[in-house]
């Protein structure tokens, strides 16, 4: 289950560096958020992908790969449930990935902050 997951997550992660909204999508629940704690901000996958398709249709679209120090990842017993945390080098912050399976996986929430995010 967990390389399954490692191949949607790696997709996931490839469509957004390269501007990919159709694919995305694909790999994206349809609730999906991007929660940002530091501006406690919550921007819903619709306003994302219409302000990753403008800086693409503008040749602007140019996001920086995380330094990322280290991944744990935490599946629940019934392994359709996974929260990976990450760790930014230099004490950049954390970014959270909310993981859930249900005919193959999809990311349900992105959390990007400044402290350990704890689970809920």
């Amino acid at each position: 289950m967990d390389n399954q997951l490692e191949q949607a997550r790696d997709a996931w992660v490839n469509a957004f560096f390269t501007g990919n909204v159709e694919l995305l999508a694909h790999y994206e629940d349809e609730d999906f958020k991007v929660v940002y704690t530091a501006e406690s901000r919550v921007e819903n996958r619709e306003t994302r992908y219409a302000n990753i398709q403008h800086a693409v249709n503008n040749g602007v679209w140019k996001p920086i790969k995380p330094n990322v120090e280290l991944e744990e990842y935490e599946f629940d017993r019934e392994q359709v449930n996974c929260r990976i945390q990450i760790g930014l080098a230099d004490d950049q912050g954390y970014i959270q990935e909310i993981w859930r399976y249900i005919q193959g996986w999809k990311i349900q929430e992105l959390c990007i902050s400044k402290a350990k995010i704890t689970a809920e």
